[in-house]
């Protein structure tokens, strides 16, 4: 009876297009931290102190000086163009001003479209800034006190001391790919449903193509997990949690499906409900900051469940009670699929 659900090209095609979208998602991240940014310099001092500032710019890692301007009416069609991410503007007279203990402004003009192109850049730039300030201060201090450790402690006699929880690296494919992957997922798992499902003709192989719908996406979920790497989690639990989502989703599939009636009006539905699910389920931002309207959205899509667990037990390494509290949420689904096979058999005692 299997067989019969793999006659079509496309369903063999979504079968196995997580092995695909997911290999493609992982080139495109497999960089994780931004690195290289290029930026361009106007340095209207020309002294000893900015070439300085100018080679430490390029020492950073997240950093390439790629041009040099005369002025920034020069650099700025190439910061619209964004061949450069920002453009740092070295003021006149620095060097002279910082020896007369003068504060002078560096401006920093960078393209904050990009976030998280603009964060990274903007850290590196404050950093290294502060690193040459900390540098001058102690130069200076030792004109004072002979002793380096006195001059170092003149320099900066409190700091801060920060500790990076869960993302230690800021790595963003980490941060990204923990939502992107559920999501699209989730879109695949839901158009096998809808392609299976398509041909059943009686309640027995609406049931088959739904074990069936759920082994082959819940061995991808597995495989994405172990991507994914939660050493640290439940894999047993987080394995349950894959096969409860598939079920969700591919249970919501049914029911709408013998609702709508009509093929494209459930594949519009599909679409419709599974691609914004990337912005509501409360990774890129926090769901408890949104809108209620798109709480009550995030609400409606399986994958927000099972992201919450996931997190919650590989980054938080909270308690168990926690993950159960959020896959909890995912057998409320499956009440499509009983509204679905209802629809199915007072459709057949019609006929």
């Amino acid at each position: 009876m299997w067989a019969k659900f793999f006659q079509s090209r496309f369903a063999m095609a979504v079968c196995v297009a997580p092995l695909f979208f997911g290999l493609l998602m992982i080139a495109l991240f497999y960089q994780q931290i931004p690195t290289q940014l290029n930026i361009g310099v106007v340095d209207l001092d020309n002294s000893q102190l900015s070439h300085e500032m100018v080679r430490s710019l390029n020492a950073s890692s997240a950093l390439n000086v790629a041009h040099f301007y005369s002025n920034l009416d020069q650099a700025k069609p190439f910061l619209a163009s964004k061949k450069i991410y920002g453009v740092v503007v070295i003021p006149k007279n620095l060097e002279r001003q910082v020896k007369l203990g003068v504060q002078t402004p560096i401006a920093l003009y960078y393209n904050a479209t990009y976030v998280l192109v603009g964060k990274t850049l903007l850290n590196a730039f404050l950093y290294t800034l502060s690193a040459l300030e900390i540098k001058q201060d102690v130069a200076t201090n030792l004109k004072l006190h002979s002793d380096l450790n006195t001059a170092k402690a003149l320099a900066f006699p409190m700091y801060v001391d920060l500790h990076t929880l869960f993302n230690e690296h800021n790595n963003y494919a980490q941060f990204l790919l923990m939502a992107i992957l559920p999501c699209m997922w989730q879109i695949l798992a839901a158009l096998g449903m809808f392609n299976f499902v398509q041909m059943c003709q009686n309640g027995r192989e609406v049931w088959v193509a739904l074990g069936l719908n759920t082994l082959i996406f819940s061995a991808w979920g597995a495989l994405m997990l172990f991507y994914l790497k939660p050493y640290n989690a439940h894999w047993g639990l987080l394995l349950f949690s894959c096969v409860l989502l598939v079920l969700a989703i591919s249970s919501v599939v049914v029911g709408f499906f013998f609702l709508l009636k009509e093929p494209m009006r459930v594949a519009s539905f599909i679409a419709l409900y599974t691609a914004p699910s990337l912005a509501f389920v409360g990774v890129t931002y926090p769901t408890d900051n949104m809108p209620a309207l798109a709480q009550f959205w995030s609400a409606l899509l399986p994958a927000t469940y099972f992201i919450k667990a996931t997190i919650a037990l590989d980054y938080y390494q909270a308690p168990l009670d926690l993950a159960l509290k959020a896959i909890a949420h995912l057998p409320v689904f499956w009440l499509f699929y009983v509204l679905g096979l209802a629809l199915f058999a007072k459709r057949e005692r019609a006929c």
